[in-house]
């Protein structure tokens, strides 16, 4: 039976990379993108949920996996509250209401070092959410924490430029756990989500590196 899958994010890095992935697919029967504005793209199988506030453009209605592509940083976002509301509050918040409806499988971009206990206010944030989700207990969660990731963004990250650029010649030499900080292009994370979604694995599983590696093929 095709599957129907929402993806919230589809205009970010990933997201964008995400929903043409899913539109191609054959296993696919509908892809819902939880969007601000109206997305450019038309496509039969494209059904788009318009809000401005992502959780009000929710609606009573049961899909077999949701892809979280969410994210933001605090430079972005322009604050702390700003940021927590983006990375955390909206990926819960469609969280929350997937588990009321009864899905499945739920997928979501996460990050490496992510600690509720972290005094690293990204790293905590990230570990909270993952913390709050595993405590919903879903069918399938899958938390991915790729390191730097390369590829067309529509900002400029300079830190993020730079590390990715650092990461890039030490990769080589980074082997056992700090493989997993190699840099990891947007579109091969895209795959492994979109394969992630549709062969969800039991249980709770955390990929990184060489996992998000397998998993794209």
């Amino acid at each position: 039976m095709s599957k129907i899958i929402l993806l919230a994010g589809a205009t970010g890095l990933v997201g964008s990379a995400v929903l043409p992935l899913l539109l191609a697919d054959e296993r696919v029967g509908k892809v819902i993108a939880l969007v601000r504005r109206p997305l450019a793209t038309e496509h039969p199988k494209l059904e788009q949920w318009v809000d401005e506030d992502l959780r009000d453009a929710l609606k009573p209605v049961s899909v077999d996996a949701v892809i979280c592509c969410l994210g933001t940083t605090i430079k972005v976002a322009g604050s702390q509250a700003a940021f927590i509301a983006v990375d955390k509050v909206l990926p819960l918040g469609i969280a929350r209401w997937a588990k009321a409806q009864g899905v499945p499988a739920f997928c979501i971009i996460s990050a490496m070092g992510a600690d509720a206990g972290s005094r690293i206010f990204y790293s905590r944030v990230k570990g909270e959410v993952e913390q709050e989700l595993e405590d919903m207990a879903f069918n399938s969660l899958a938390l991915f924490q790729p390191s730097v990731l390369t590829g067309p963004r529509t900002e400029r990250r300079l830190g993020e430029g730079v590390g990715s650029g650092v990461l890039k010649l030490l990769g080589p030499l980074l082997a056992g756990t700090w493989a997993n900080y190699r840099v990891m292009p947007h579109d091969r994370l895209a795959k492994a989500l979109v394969a992630c979604a549709l062969v969800p694995a039991e249980g709770t599983r955390r990929y990184r590196y060489r996992e998000i590696r397998r998993l794209a093929g």
